[in-house]
């Protein structure tokens, strides 16, 4: 048997991944476009588990000259440019940082771990001699021995590329990890203008007409707006995920996923994974999500009829899916129905966003879900007007699936249903048409209004108030939809439900339905109960149409 293809489950760094002898795909040919690239500040946008980290970590390995990587990059790609090995590799001092870690629930715990970050930096620097007699060389040292004022962060960039330019005598490459995040986090435990201070005084003091920097590439997830972070940059190159620059530099593309799939003898799994993780289009590519087809290609190495997962989903948190959902406006719904049901909307995109307005309208919102990789473009990218967007794959359209469900059982569980209840104890179908009506209006179809869409619903609707539900199980002689039973009261009640074509045939639909369970004796084995209902219910769209039987 072929021996299994050593894949980098849970590596992200360059140099650990090729030392290790793990699978890589090869991404270095971006290097010699990024040298040959007239632009000297530039900003990469893609969504989470894209290979970002990965990518900075092999810009870092590439350029920094500390090191010495002829034998890590041997036989990949960039060591056919002869021009950019000799001019650039091992050439520059490097600055890289990552921002990933910076977290906290206040923006002190934030700014310590920012501390901490930047003092494993400066000690990667610490063997240069510099003195403490002037006020830069006092800052060094304070900034390596992790005491620093947080005046003394926000000028630790241009500090550092200073001292290096003049030791080295060389301007200074700078690589940005994930430079989005803390902003991301102090936007969600309420720091964000503290944080955005110190991160925009940071960066602008070498981004921007920075004497000592020869070129500054950062990644992240989101295109921050140029006045809230970027303040008079105005030199920027931005690759995001609606252009066609860079387009197979960040994820897999369908010819690299097939060469994985032919070394690690999964062809036969080409389809399903295709349905499941491809189906981002940036560019003229297809791409699909690396953390993905590694986790899943792993899996089947050992199980081969191992079903795919949503790795997505346990990756990081989906608050943005929850945001949207919780929009109250039935635009918003029927949009959400029709990306579910493999469809297509049309939305105005902006590109420059700011955390703190993230969630400000639904726009935003369906801007962000783009960037961050649960939409896609469906079409061409129209920076003027409307543009086509649809989920991505499978995996996706299952996250925003199950994300509904959660908030439909977290509004109806906070819900007052005792109406609901006594309708159907009173036997009273008029309520209940009206308030399950109601509660279809609140929700959003998963399913495009097909039968199962309303079992599932009704089934939520009827649970965690006390009473036991059944769901398609035996009785009499066949399986009614759902069982309600109300063991204290000693009643039960039997619903059958059905589609209705349209709502002239709803009455119809609902007499079909009671006609079901007079036939086959639905609820005939309850014979511990002393009171047994019966209810026929038609369903067209987001209307509930109610017949009642007593004592079936």
């Amino acid at each position: 048997m072929k021996e299994r293809v050593k894949l980098p489950i849970g590596q992200t760094d360059f140099c650990e991944i090729r030392q290790s002898g793990c699978y890589y795909i090869d991404k270095t040919s971006a290097i010699s476009t990024l040298v040959r690239d007239g632009s000297s500040s530039i900003l990469f946008t893609r969504p989470r588990r894209f290979g970002k980290t990965t990518f900075q970590s092999m810009l870092r390995a590439f350029f920094d000259i500390r090191d010495d990587n002829k034998d890590i990059f041997s036989g990949l790609d960039i060591m056919n440019d002869v021009d950019v090995v000799d001019g650039w590799m091992n050439k520059y001092p490097v600055i890289y940082l990552t921002f990933k870690d910076i977290d906290g629930l206040d923006f002190d715990s934030a700014i310590d771990m920012l501390r901490m970050k930047l003092s494993a930096l400066y000690k990667g620097y610490s063997f240069i001699d510099v003195t403490e007699d002037d006020e830069q060389g006092q800052i060094f040292h304070n900034i390596c021995s992790g005491y620093c004022s947080i005046s003394e962060i926000r000028r630790s960039m241009e500090i550092l590329a200073r001292i290096l330019y003049l030791h080295y005598g060389k301007k200074v490459i700078i690589l940005l990890d994930e430079y989005d995040v803390p902003l991301d986090k102090a936007e969600r435990n309420g720091y964000y203008p503290e944080m955005l201070s110190v991160m925009r005084s940071m960066l602008l003091s070498v981004l921007k007409d920075c004497p000592y920097t020869a070129k500054w590439i950062l990644i992240g997830c989101l295109r921050i707006s140029k006045e809230s972070l970027f303040t008079g940059l105005n030199n920027l190159a931005v690759y995001s995920v609606t252009g066609d620059s860079y387009a197979d530099t960040f994820g897999f593309t369908e010819k690299e996923v097939a060469r994985l799939l032919l070394d690690a003898e999964l062809e036969a799994k080409a389809d399903i994974i295709r349905e499941w993780y491809d189906g981002y289009s940036i560019g003229s590519e297809h791409i699909y999500t690396p953390w993905d087809i590694i986790s899943y290609v792993a899996r089947l190495q050992v199980n081969r009829s191992a079903n795919p997962e949503n790795y997505w989903a346990s990756s990081s948190g989906n608050d943005v899916i929850r945001r949207l959902i919780e929009m109250t406006d039935a635009e918003v719904g029927d949009d959400y129905s029709t990306l579910i049901s493999g469809g297509t909307i049309s939305k105005q995109i902006v590109e420059t966003l700011t955390y703190d307005n993230l969630y400000a309208s639904s726009e935003n919102i369906w801007s962000l879900l783009l960037m961050t990789g649960y939409l896609t473009l469906s079409g061409e990218y129209f920076p003027n007007g409307e543009t086509k967007l649809r989920l991505p794959n499978e995996e996706i359209r299952n996250l925003f699936a199950s994300s509904v469900d959660e908030w439909f059982s977290d509004t109806v569980r906070r819900s007052d249903r005792k109406q609901l209840f006594k309708a159907i104890w009173e036997k009273d179908a008029l309520s209940m048409s009206k308030t399950i009506s109601e509660y279809l209006r609140q929700t959003i179809s998963t399913y495009d209004f097909q039968e199962h869409f309303y079992h599932a619903f009704l089934a939520g609707l009827l649970s965690g108030a006390g009473y036991t539900v059944r769901s398609n199980r035996e009785s009499g002689d066949g399986r009614p939809d759902l069982i309600l039973i109300d063991k204290k009261g000693g009643q039960a009640a039997v619903f059958e439900l059905k589609r209705a074509s349209g709502i002239d045939t709803m009455e119809n639909a609902a007499d079909l339905a009671i006609g079901q369970l007079k036939n086959k004796e639905y609820g005939s084995d309850l014979i511990d109960y002393d009171r047994i209902l019966g209810f026929g219910i038609s369903f067209f769209r987001k209307r509930a149409f109610v017949k009642a039987v007593d004592n079936i």
